[in-house]
């Protein structure tokens, strides 16, 4: 559904077409609720980022680097000017570096491990036992909810009623109809069974 979509669907629901504002904001929470429910597959971004100069220690800072970012899932090595042997295409992927909490960055002779890497507020920093350019990065990305004219959502897309409930409910909350936002809660629960099932879908394959 599309974002005019679901506001009309909680307006018809809510029957309170003066509540504008209030119903924006509940999709938008309701949006970001439901996508924040767990670690989707389909939440996955990826894009290279070139560092700014070649080393075995680099620090990235993740703000400018990853867009909407919610939390990161993995860290590769990437060789911007490998060729890739069966498509041809310019540059490849190399090992995985290991996420690590920053005080397991030592073993346990007082050694720096190698090909690692932790989050430390708004920084990533790597250690690689080789100078890197640039690196391959995953990051699972909070879902477009402003402007609504660029809303953009997946579970919009497969399952827009768990959005379109949640709202509800919130709206029956502000509205201080415990009942209707109870029974809409149930409904809630329902639907996201059916995100769970499109979102983690690529789980062990």
């Amino acid at each position: 559904m599309t974002y005019q979509e679901i506001y009309d669907s909680v307006v018809s629901l809510t029957n309170h077409p003066e509540m504008a504002a209030e119903i924006a904001t509940a999709i938008q929470a309701s949006t970001l609720r439901t996508h924040q429910s767990d670690f989707y597959s389909r939440d996955v971004a990826e894009q290279s980022i070139t560092l700014s100069a070649s080393g075995y220690l680099q620090t990235i800072v993740i703000s400018p680097s990853f867009v909407r970012f919610r939390a990161l899932k993995y860290v590769r090595k990437w060789d911007p000017t490998g060729i890739d042997p069966l498509t041809g295409a310019v540059g490849t992927p190399g090992i995985f570096f290991k996420k690590l909490d920053p005080d397991a960055v030592i073993d346990g002779y007082g050694y720096h491990k190698n090909n690692v890497f932790y989050v430390a507020g708004s920084n990533i920093n790597i250690r690689s036992d080789t100078p890197i350019s640039a690196v391959l990065a995953g990051w699972y990305q909070n879902p477009k909810i402003t402007p609504v004219g660029q809303y953009s959502s997946w579970i919009a897309d497969l399952v827009p009623h768990a959005i379109i409930f949640d709202a509800c409910s919130l709206i029956f909350q502000t509205v201080g109809q415990q009942d209707q936002s109870r029974k809409y809660d149930n409904l809630v629960a329902e639907q996201m069974q059916l995100v769970r099932q499109h979102g983690l879908e690529g789980v062990g394959y």
